[in-house]
């Protein structure tokens, strides 16, 4: 896959409505990510993001993929995708939807 995270200038370029703040209950901190993308896989609903800042335990090539679920109540939460081959499922149809995206607007895509 080409490094689309190579050039951090568009990324840093996008409005604020693309950026989702979580609680980190481990360092109990706020974080910022940018959503890069929602994707729909087997009519289920999954979000990637990535970092804005630089966080421990991913690496800067890294996004961060969950499923988006709902509660009884109605309200959304992500939640962690345990099954490695859902992962990369999810992950290969980022990817894809990048390379058209990149494809259709003429981005350079060589590393």
């Amino acid at each position: 896959m080409a490094d689309f995270f190579k050039d951090n200038e568009e990324i840093e370029e996008q409005e604020d409505n693309d950026i989702i703040t979580l609680f980190n209950e481990a360092t109990e901190k706020e974080e910022e990510f940018y959503h890069l993308a929602t994707i729909d896989v087997d009519n289920r609903w999954y979000i990637v993001m990535k970092p804005i800042v630089s966080v421990p335990d991913i690496d800067d090539d890294e996004v961060l993929i969950y499923e988006i679920l709902t509660d009884d109540e109605g309200n959304d939460y992500f939640g962690p995708i345990e099954d490695e081959k859902l992962l990369e499922k999810v992950f290969n149809e980022f990817d894809r939807e990048l390379e058209k995206a990149a494809k259709e607007n003429g981005w350079d895509t060589e590393e």
